[in-house]
């Protein structure tokens, strides 16, 4: 993903995140202007998403019962392209079409306030919060880029990769670098940042403490003791047989492989991953969400993995990293996280 893609993708979940933070103050004003424009908003959005999903249903259908494959076969092959894999897609829209229309529908159900005041039983947040049915959508919204990608199959996703052109690392950590930083921002502006709360009190919101060498080597023992529990029983499970799926090794390969070649490379890993997702997660949407439901979400962010034991190894960091927010501050669970990923590089390093 280029620079600009990353700006284009984040940029409107920013303002999005802005808007229902302005429309928040409001609605302490007893005004709700905003909030109706913010539902409005996230309405079209999940409009737009069932209408490609039923685009993608018809086409697939129409594709799979008046489709003549071997014409086809020929044309792609004409054009450069692997008919096998276009066609096996082909076959699989009805069913990702299906997907988008009812995560699309989901959506649009987390909408309805009787839907959000049953969850807030669970979960302690504001059922009435523009900036809590924005972040309701975005937990969607990451379920339909899982959905995509298991949809597609992790084979099909894999070959896709891999036959892109490769990304030089330097580039790649500028990318790591930009994306995180984005995604911290987004966090910043989440909670209140350029809205409704100033900056000592977006810091306490999201946990943010000064990392005194007692918080430092805190999270570096708890990364390093995640790393010694965790990363075994990955090996374990993968000896046992539940975990054969090559594609996830190849996606993951080409995703982090060149960041493992230099100690900068593996640094970033660490230190950019858990600058962004610390504040989005920890920070950000575990004291609204709990650490359940935030350490699901986190580890479906990690799409690379697919539905895999890397997923449920990154849930059980989740947990953990949860803990630690709710028993210290998210400022620890940095250096946690930052550790154990950097930990996970050294060792893709050795073996690389």
């Amino acid at each position: 993903m280029t620079y600009l893609n990353l700006v284009i993708l984040f940029v409107p979940l920013i303002f999005l995140l802005w808007l229902a933070q302005m429309a928040d103050k409001q609605r302490s004003e007893d005004k709700r202007g905003l909030a109706i424009v913010v539902h409005l908003l996230l309405g079209m959005m999940w409009g737009l998403l069932a209408l490609i999903g039923v685009l993608l249903l018809l086409m697939g259908i129409a594709y799979t019962r008046y489709a003549d494959t071997a014409s086809l076969s020929t044309l792609y092959h004409a054009q450069g392209m692997e008919p096998e894999e276009v066609i096996h897609v082909m076959h699989l829209l009805p069913k990702i079409g299906l997907g988008l229309v009812l995560l699309a529908l989901a959506g649009l159900t987390l909408l309805l306030p009787p839907v959000r005041r049953l969850l807030a039983r669970a979960m302690p947040h504001d059922p009435n919060s523009a900036t809590v049915a924005v972040t309701w959508a975005f937990s969607v919204l990451i379920l339909v880029n899982m959905w995509l990608i298991t949809g597609i199959g992790m084979e099909t996703a894999s070959q896709a990769l891999t036959n892109a052109p490769d990304v030089a690392p330097i580039q790649m950590i500028l990318q790591l670098w930009l994306q995180n930083g984005l995604m911290a921002l987004m966090a910043l502006v989440g909670v209140g940042w350029l809205s409704r709360r100033s900056w000592p009190q977006v810091r306490q919101r999201l946990g943010l403490v000064w990392p005194g060498w007692r918080k430092i080597m805190l999270g570096i023992y708890l990364g390093l003791g995640a790393f010694v529990l965790l990363f075994p029983l990955m090996l374990l499970l993968e000896k046992l047989g539940l975990d054969t799926d090559p594609n996830v090794d190849a996606l993951t390969q080409k995703l982090i492989g060149p960041l493992l070649d230099s100690m900068f490379g593996i640094i970033t890993l660490g230190a950019a991953a858990a600058l962004g997702e610390e504040l989005t997660f920890r920070g950000a949407l575990q004291p609204r969400f709990g650490i359940v439901f935030t350490a699901a979400i986190f580890a479906l962010t990690h799409n690379q993995y697919g539905i895999s034991v890397a997923t449920l190894v990154v849930f059980l960091l989740g947990l953990a990293l949860g803990w630690t927010r709710k028993r210290t501050n998210t400022t620890t669970t940095f250096f946690f996280h930052a550790i154990y990923n950097i930990a996970i590089g050294l060792i893709g390093h050795f073996v690389h």
